[in-house]
C-alpha cells in the first residue's frame, strides 16, 4: 500500500526531473543521490528514454533500505505518438516491465498534442486507457500534462475518471494564473516543470536580491516560491551539491510582500514549449470528414543551430543514438507544418 499520494505530494517538496538525463550511470547516480537525500518524488516519461537506468537506480537504494517503495512517487506518462487505448495500456505496461516496477504512483498523458488536428479523439482514447489502467491498479493515479484551458475542458467533460494532476510549465516568471486557477477549482493538484526556467531567472535583479536577503541561492528561491503556491515544483540536475542544495528548502519563508515582488515577473520570458497561445487556431472537423486532412510533420535538426544536420518527416525519432555521441546539447531542434 502505497504511502504517498496526490493528496499529500506538496509535502513531499520538490520533485527529481529526469528529462535529458542519459540512461545509465549518469541517471542513476543522479536518481540514488536524490533519494539518499530525502526525494521521494521521481518525474520520467516514456519519452525520456532513461527508464531502466531510474528504475536500476530505485531497486539498487530498496535493496539497501535507504527508502521502501510505498514511500516512492514515481511518474511516467505516455508520450503523443503512443496515445490510443491499446498503445497507452502497452506502454504503460512496457514502462513498468522496464522500470522493475508493479505500479506507478501517477501515469498522465504527456500533451494534448495540439498541432493534431484530431487532438480530441486521441485524447479521449488515452484517458479511457488510463482509466482501465487505474481501475487494474497499475497505476495509483491519473492525470495530464501540458493541458491548457481548452484541453482540460474537454477532458472533464468526457472523462469517467477525472484527471487528479496537471503538469505544466510554471515559475515566477510563467505562472499560467488562469489554468491554475482552474485547476484549483476542479481539484485537480498542479505539478510544475521548468521550476528554474532554464536558468532565465538568475538573471533576474528581484531573484538576485531575494536571495542575498534570505541568505539562499537563486534555486531555493524559486522552488520556494512553486511550494507557497501550492504548486508541486520539479527540478533537474545530476550535480550532487545542486541536488541536494535544491531540495534543503524547509528552513525559510518568503513573506506576502516578496511573494508580490516575485508575481510580478509573470511574462519576463519562459521556454514556450507546450504554451497554447502559441498554437495557430485549428478548425475542428469529424476525421471521416471529406474536409479532414492529417497533418504531417517536417523536424530540422541543425548542428551548433547552423549546419543542417538532419531532416525526417516521423513525427517521433531516437533520441537514443545521438546520446551516444553526445550530440543532444548541439542539436537545435525545430518542427513546421507541411
Amino acid at each position: 500500500m502505497s504511502l504517498v499520494s496526490v493528496n499529500n505530494l506538496l509535502n513531499l517538496g520538490l520533485g527529481i526531473g529526469t528529462d535529458y538525463v542519459p540512461d545509465g550511470e549518469i541517471v542513476i547516480n543522479q536518481i540514488t543521490t536524490a533519494i539518499e537525500a530525502g526525494y521521494c518524488h521521481i518525474d520520467n516519461a516514456d519519452c525520456y528514454y532513461n527508464q531502466a537506468g531510474v528504475g536500476t537506480a530505485i531497486k539498487n537504494c530498496i535493496d539497501r533500505g535507504i527508502v521502501k517503495r510505498e514511500e516512492l512517487f514515481v511518474t511516467s506518462k505516455v508520450p503523443d505518438w503512443k496515445q490510443g487505448y491499446d498503445s497507452a495500456i502497452k506502454c504503460c505496461k512496457e514502462s513498468l516491465r522496464v522500470m522493475g516496477l508493479d505500479y506507478f504512483d501517477l501515469y498522465l498523458i504527456h500533451s494534448p498534442n495540439r498541432p493534431c488536428e484530431d487532438w480530441q479523439k486521441g485524447v479521449l482514447d488515452t484517458q479511457r486507457a488510463l482509466e482501465t489502467l487505474y481501475r487494474e491498479g497499475l497505476v495509483k493515479a491519473i492525470g495530464v500534462s501540458n493541458f491548457a484551458l481548452r484541453h482540460l475542458e474537454f477532458i472533464l467533460r468526457e472523462a469517467e475518471i477525472k484527471p487528479m494532476v496537471n503538469q505544466i510549465e510554471f515559475h515566477a516568471q510563467h505562472q499560467q494564473k488562469a489554468v491554475v486557477e482552474f485547476c484549483k477549482n476542479h481539484n485537480i493538484q498542479v505539478i510544475g516543470w521548468g521550476t528554474l526556467n532554464q536558468g532565465r531567472m538568475f538573471e533576474s535583479d528581484i531573484f538576485n536580491s531575494l536571495a542575498q536577503k534570505y541568505n539562499k541561492d537563486i534555486a531555493q528561491i524559486a522552488i520556494k516560491y512553486s511550494l507557497q503556491k501550492d504548486v508541486v515544483p520539479l527540478a533537474r540536475s545530476i550535480k550532487k551539491e545542486r541536488i541536494i542544495s535544491n531540495f534543503n528548502v524547509n528552513d525559510f519563508t518568503i513573506s506576502d510582500n516578496d511573494m508580490m515582488l516575485l508575481d510580478k515577473l509573470d511574462g519576463k520570458g519562459f521556454s514556450q514549449r507546450a504554451c497554447d497561445e502559441y498554437c495557430k487556431p485549428i478548425k475542428m472537423v469529424p476525421a471521416n470528414s471529406q474536409e479532414y486532412t492529417p497533418l504531417k510533420y517536417k523536424r530540422t535538426f541543425k548542428l551548433f543551430n547552423l549546419i543542417p544536420f538532419l531532416t525526417e518527416k516521423k513525427y517521433r525519432w531516437n533520441k537514443t543514438k545521438w546520446f551516444l555521441f553526445g550530440l543532444i546539447p548541439l542539436l537545435k531542434i525545430t518542427k513546421k507544418d507541411l
